[in-house]
């Protein structure tokens, strides 16, 4: 079902409306960035915009989350989330809205993520008879990963239980007024271990009389490597990273023990497991060749944000309707970047987009030091999440 045109046109003026304001609040976000988990002041904004709009809240979620909902008729509850911390990564771009805060910037468009929702927000408040109830999460601490499970711990589903999750990213290889989507994965899990190889140390002149953990650490990278290429199907997607490796003080000297920090990404959870077990083995077996202990110890993750078929479908359709079929793009693959969305779609049928936002004078991407969006995709997503809500909620109703 598509959303009713009169509530269309509604939409869309509203939309219209209340643009310079969600910019004027995102670029305040811009200027301010506070990391996950520390995000007083965003979360005192959040809060205060809510309250000027009317629409009951309550904090306190993981720290700095807010829940906000908004009662309509009997209809099901649909939930829409953003995310709204910053990442430890000094600004190098220019713009007028300049971080104000060294090393802290809004580098993922949180801000414009915030801004959207609390369009959202400000539009659905704004409806008369809305067939459903609304929920809107505002959630702290995506990019560490644990802001949505510790907006779950605090009780988040007991103060508002919801039917079905919706959640967006913006998107700069896609541009601004255009929204894509993938039909199965829309994020990829992400595993971050950590590995300890304890040898024996000795004088680098004697190797004989010690045993070395950062030869055995080399043969142990290389050896991570081929799982991917030798234990994954080829068109299954997996990474597995090694990014920081830590042992030794001195060039003369063969350390006790070396310490490697990685993370695997995958698509699915059979070959999540798969890795996770090939690490294990490989592990297990760097340590019997060369006489050594060795544990690998895999710290809390998130799994892949697998969109639910009819949920998608219809979300999907929605957008067409609202921007016209060739503003909305099936993108060939999904991201492996992770996303802790991941929390709420593993227990909610839930879909979730990717908004257009492709600055026109920069070549960027997400968590580079020069990232800027094109505003222009607040107004899109507004009026699509808008949209997409409602028909839900009278899809549901019909069924």
């Amino acid at each position: 079902m598509t959303c009713p045109a009169e509530i269309r046109t509604q939409i869309e003026k509203l939309t219209s409306q209340i643009t310079p304001d969600l910019i004027a609040i995102r670029r305040w976000m811009h200027e301010n960035p506070e990391l996950g988990f520390e995000e007083v002041e965003t979360s005192g904004m959040i809060q205060h915009e809510l309250d000027k709009i009317g629409v009951s809240w309550k904090g306190g979620f993981g720290k700095t989350g807010v829940c906000a909902t908004i009662d309509g008729g009997d209809g099901p509850c649909i939930a829409l989330r953003a995310d709204f911390d910053a990442l430890p990564i000094n600004e190098t771009g220019n713009p007028d809205y300049k971080s104000k805060i060294a090393g802290k910037m809004h580098a993922c468009g949180h801000d414009a993520h915030t801004a959207i929702i609390l369009g959202v927000v400000r539009v659905l408040s704004q409806i008369d008879d809305l067939p459903g109830k609304a929920m809107f999460v505002f959630q702290p601490a995506e990019e560490g990963l644990g802001g949505a499970r510790a907006m779950l711990a605090d009780g988040l589903f007991d103060y508002c239980d919801p039917d079905i999750m919706l959640g967006y990213h913006n998107w700069p290889p896609l541009p601004a007024g255009t929204i894509g989507w993938h039909p199965v994965t829309a994020f990829a899990s992400s595993d971050p271990f950590d590995i300890v190889i304890k040898g024996k140390s000795g004088h680098g002149a004697h190797p004989h009389m010690a045993k070395d953990p950062i030869v055995a650490a080399g043969a142990l990278v290389s050896g991570l490597q081929s799982i991917v290429s030798r234990e994954v199907a080829p068109l299954s997607a997996a990474v597995v990273t090694v990014g920081s490796i830590h042992g030794g003080s001195a060039r003369n000297q063969i350390p006790d023990e070396v310490t490697l920090e990685g993370a695997v990404r995958t698509q699915s959870e059979d070959v999540r497991q798969t890795v996770k077990g090939a690490i294990g083995r490989i592990v297990e077996g760097i340590a019997l060749q060369y006489g050594m202990e060795a544990e690998v110890k895999f710290l809390q993750g998130v799994p892949p944000v697998v969109n639910t078929p009819d949920i998608l479908a219809h979300v999907v359709g929605v957008a067409r309707d609202a921007l016209g079929s060739d503003k909305v793009v099936e993108l060939p693959q999904g991201s492996m970047g992770s996303e802790d969305f991941a929390e709420y779609s593993s227990r909610k049928p839930a879909a979730h987009l990717r908004i257009g936002s492709q600055h026109k004078e920069l070549n960027t991407m997400l968590h580079r030091s020069d990232f800027d969006l094109d505003e222009a995709c607040i107004p899109t997503a507004v009026k699509v999440l808008s949209e997409a809500i409602i028909s839900l909620m009278l899809e549901s109703k019909k069924a």
